[in-house]
């Protein structure tokens, strides 16, 4: 017996492993137990609490302390009801970070990312460091929102930061020091921060120096599934949860949401026309025209041909790559470059999701007219579309990139860009997620024309997906059938990498894994929808 299968069966037990993934979303968070047995995750979901931005004197935080807190009460929930825990791994959204000081401390609650301090030095960046130039030496697409912008802002605004702060640590890096005391920087969240070279190895450092940021404040590059030490014995006392390790998985919950995808189509079942079952795909098939991934000639065989959309309250639409794509073409289109667990790289484009029905809910609610996620689908669904008044909106434009009366914002966009304003909530909903579906396909369309790789079908992960309506819109803009699950993509993708760390899952069997853990819905392309 080889020493690697003697490690993965001490690891594995006759009782299984549990572990937590700490997934934490830009509007939720979840501390969820994961059971590794007999070659299946199954994820329990343990603590669940609210998140959002706090204003503090016309600035916008996240409350970090507070998230601490929730994640403690769910670490002390589960070990009360489970005992002695194995490990546990935080995901987050990327770009946003909080900055130590010389004794390890906080210096500010971090800002959230839709706080509008970079708008007026966003101009004086870019004079210094041109957005093609940033795409080039970073991957990443030039943005606002971006932690190479929040970082210059900051400077600018506190010069004394230069002095006092320390590390910089992106959100989960914060949680994970918070947690275990060790400070470093996983690649999968710094590979959004515009401060990364393309391949994520080490920092961009003609960007650190163009802009005069100091290169001391990135911590030690790690990649995803490293272990970081064990949770601070205070802590192990205070929550009587026993030693377990603290990981640092595939930190950006994109990356972790991506490890999930079960691409292969296993455990599939149908939604929609008649079509074959398609529960037994082989991975490995060439077949184009079976649910499996197709690989031309000469494509990598760990590059499926499916593109994924990571659904919610962004979307992220994207194919994975060998190498990071950096062409003009690529710029001009709005893609960036992120990393993935292994070593691959996403393609993709950030399309804002959910938020907007999120905030369209939001002020009907404010207005004393609640309506759940459930009856808007339900009421769009059952909307007649060829007599609705449905217009097609941009998801990026920005308009919709701050909190406000989402509704009163669509009436304002439609009649500025000439079409009829939808009346009723379900033509407001239907025209809201047709035009996410629209703006899917046209992305596609666009990966497919960019990598010269045929798209044969499409993972749809993510909450949002529990939103069958939206997942039946893709297929028919797309004309490509739609696989959608697991619903708990980031947790399961975040449990999966914790499993590798460990040892108890070869990185190779990670899709495997996947496939045999998550049940998906297929849905297939009606023809006389299609846009």
């Amino acid at each position: 017996m080889t020493e690697a299968k003697t490690q993965v069966m001490e690891v594995t037990g006759n009782q299984g492993i549990r572990l937590l993934a700490i997934d934490l979303g830009a509007s939720s968070g979840r501390v969820m137990l994961g059971s590794y047995r007999d070659g299946k995750v199954t994820v329990e979901e343990i603590h669940r609490f609210p998140n959002g931005p706090v204003e503090v004197n016309g600035h916008l935080h996240w409350d970090v302390q507070r998230l601490l807190e929730e994640i403690k009460q769910g670490i002390a929930a589960a070990a009360a009801k489970y005992g002695p825990l194995r490990s546990l791994s935080v995901d987050t959204w990327g770009v946003d970070y909080g900055l130590l000081d010389e004794q390890g401390g906080l210096l500010d609650a971090p800002h959230h990312y839709r706080d509008q301090r970079t708008a007026d030095i966003a101009s004086v960046l870019e004079a210094a460091l041109p957005p093609a130039e940033q795409f080039k030496l970073t991957g990443n697409q030039s943005s606002p929102i971006n932690t190479v912008y929040q970082l210059f802002a900051d400077l600018m605004a506190k010069p004394e930061l230069r002095t006092t702060a320390r590390q910089l640590l992106m959100m989960p890096d914060l949680f994970h020091y918070m947690l275990s005391g060790v400070a470093v920087a996983e690649q999968t969240i710094w590979s959004t921060s515009g401060l990364l070279n393309p391949q994520s190895t080490a920092p961009a450092a003609e960007v650190l120096r163009r802009l005069e940021l100091p290169v001391t404040l990135v911590p030690r590059l790690v990649p995803a599934g490293t272990v970081l030490g064990e949770l601070r014995p205070a802590l192990q006392e205070e929550l009587g949860s026993g030693p377990l390790k603290i990981i640092a998985g595939a930190s950006h919950d994109t990356a972790s949401a991506l490890a999930s995808i079960p691409y292969g189509g296993f455990g599939s079942s149908y939604v929609g026309p008649g079509s074959a079952d398609p529960s037994n795909a082989d991975l490995s098939s060439p077949d184009p025209s079976s649910a499996g991934p197709y690989r031309p000639a000469g494509l990598s065989p760990t590059l499926p041909s499916a593109a994924f959309i990571s659904c919610g309250t962004w979307s992220l639409v994207g194919l994975e790559t060998a190498e990071p794509v950096l062409s003009d073409a690529a710029r001009a289109s709005g893609f960036t470059n992120e990393s993935c667990f292994g070593g691959t790289n996403r393609l993709l484009k950030n399309i804002t999701g959910l938020w907007l029905l999120q905030e369209t809910q939001r002020s009907w609610a404010e207005a004393g007219e609640p309506l759940s996620h459930q009856e808007a689908a339900e009421l769009a669904g059952q909307l007649d579309r060829p007599g609705a008044c449905i217009a097609m909106l941009d998801p990026n434009d920005p308009l919709f990139s701050t909190p406000g009366d989402m509704p009163l914002r669509i009436e304002s966009y439609c009649i500025r860009t000439g079409q009829p304003v939808p009346q009723t909530r379900a033509e407001i909903i239907r025209s809201i997620l047709e035009s996410l579906a629209r703006s899917y396909a046209d992305t596609i369309r666009e990966l497919e024309a960019l990598t010269g790789r045929p798209v044969r079908c499409i993972h749809m992960v993510g909450g949002g997906i529990q939103n069958k309506l939206l997942c039946q819109l893709t297929a028919d803009a797309t004309g490509k059938e739609v696989f959608a699950g697991p619903v708990e993509a980031s947790a399961i993708g975040n449990l999966l990498v914790q499993l590798t760390a460990l040892g108890a899952v070869d990185p190779a069997e990670v899709r495997r894994v996947a496939a045999r853990s998550c049940s998906t819905l297929r849905y297939q392309p009606s023809l006389t929808h299609q846009n």
